[in-house]
């Protein structure tokens, strides 16, 4: 039974983490960024371009929401915080282990600018805030 619960729970904080990342991503000041940055940048030119880039980056965030709604699901009740003070601990735990390695790889690369990074980084942290929320008040 806790197997369709997690599902149900991730696929509903997938989507909730999908609408506030396309926000973000909709916005005009990560568009002019987006397009400083493509201009100067190679890689995120290339990025940009691939048609199914989209899909397979929205295919793994669902993946990464599921790895998140399990290890909420196990870790919240062991916390000695409890509440939202306890997701909010969790969130910040996790945006860290889901932000920190690919911002250093691309920062590691040269090749992005620092306001690409810094957008980067701002998702990741609401993106995965978005989803905690999500799961605390649907459990």
């Amino acid at each position: 039974m806790i197997a369709v619960e997690v599902l149900l729970w991730g696929l509903v904080a997938g989507l909730i983490h999908f609408i506030a990342i396309v926000v973000l991503y909709g916005s005009p000041l990560v568009k002019r960024i987006y397009a400083a940055d493509s201009e100067t940048s190679t890689p995120a030119r290339i990025g940009s371009a691939r048609p199914r880039a989209m899909s397979t980056r929205l295919l793994g965030t669902q993946i990464e929401v599921y790895i998140m709604t399990i290890g909420f699901a196990w870790l919240h009740p062991l916390l000695p915080v409890h509440g939202l003070a306890g997701a909010m601990l969790l969130a910040v735990l996790f945006a860290a282990l889901r932000v920190y390695p690919p911002v250093w790889a691309l920062w590691m690369q040269g090749a992005y600018s620092n306001g690409y990074l810094f957008v980067e980084v701002v998702s990741g942290v609401i993106g995965t805030v978005a989803v905690l929320l999500a799961l605390y008040f649907l459990m």
